[in-house]
């Protein structure tokens, strides 16, 4: 709930402990995902089918997505069409509209969400820096702020490998498509809660559950065409008209050029931060430093 602000404040201590005080005001980690379904009908109400044809090669429904540092889906939007590019689909939600007109109290207060190079850089969503050489501080800086963003990419990653449903493209229709994936995101939901709620668990449970995060890693870093288990995420930067042709688009009005600004300072900000606390990218990767090796 973004009208929550004590909400908001627990959102950001857990990314703050989980980063070691690199974001300290991270509000959630946001992302989209691509999920497959049938090729529409008039029976839905769609005229263009094409629109929903992502660049994966299959049909499906971009979902938006902004998820907490254990995991929970904080926020979810299911509408716009596989065409459609994650920036876009997000500038359609209502919370684009009221983070755009609220963006001087998110300033005070310093809040931002992180995500991944597929979303525009503002003042209240922090991306990736383009093209960072190896070695540098914006190198590390894009690290550091992907091991934080990574935990949108395994929370897809447990839905679709827990829900069986989704391993296929979804065949009812485009309503049912739209509830079925929202329930699945509850009951992701409804176990997060659980586990975090019974942290004083057994060994065995503990196993398992180390056991689960792993093949949610594995899954991530090994699968090269994540189309064909079901979810995608990342499209390129491609603005598509409702027939999902390529459309030029218009020119960005003053306040999208001014939150982009705001949002570059604040990102070199953090950069800086990054360098003066001496915080560089590990010498050697995660399953190697934690002794676990991909098969």
């Amino acid at each position: 709930n973004v009208f929550n602000e004590e909400r908001l404040k627990e959102v950001a201590l857990k990314f703050a402990r989980r980063s070691r005080g690199l974001f300290n005001c991270c509000i959630g980690a946001i992302d989209g995902w691509l999920v497959k379904i049938q090729r529409p009908t008039l029976a839905d109400g769609v005229r263009h089918p094409g629109s929903f044809y992502s660049r994966k090669g299959f049909y499906g429904l971009n979902v938006v997505a902004i998820v907490d540092r254990d995991k929970r889906v904080l926020y979810r939007v299911i509408q716009s069409r596989g065409a459609e590019h994650d920036s876009t689909a997000f500038k359609h939600t209502v919370l684009y509209k009221w983070l755009t007109e609220n963006c001087n109290w998110l300033l005070e207060k310093g809040y931002y969400f992180i995500g991944d190079s597929a979303y525009s850089l503002k003042s209240f969503i922090l991306t990736p820096y383009d093209n960072a050489y190896h070695g540098t501080p914006q190198d590390n800086y894009n690290f550091f702020h992907s091991a934080s963003r990574i935990c949108v990419e395994c929370t897809f990653g447990e839905i679709d490998l827990r829900w069986g449903i989704l391993w296929r493209p979804l065949k009812f229709s485009l309503e049912h498509n739209i509830n079925v994936i929202d329930a699945c995101m509850r009951l992701h939901n409804f176990i997060v809660d659980y586990r975090e709620e019974h942290r004083d668990i057994s060994a065995m449970e503990e196993l398992e559950r180390n056991l689960f995060t792993d093949e949610c890693r594995r899954f991530l870093a090994t699968e090269t065409n994540v189309a064909d288990v079901g979810v995608s995420g990342g499209e390129e930067d491609v603005r598509r008209d409702q027939h999902g042709n390529v459309s030029r688009g218009g020119r960005p009005n003053l306040t999208e050029t001014t939150l982009t600004r705001l949002g570059k300072e604040i990102r070199d900000k953090l950069c800086t931060k990054f360098q003066n606390a001496n915080r560089e990218r590990p010498t050697q990767n995660w399953f190697r430093q934690n002794n676990r090796f991909l098969d």
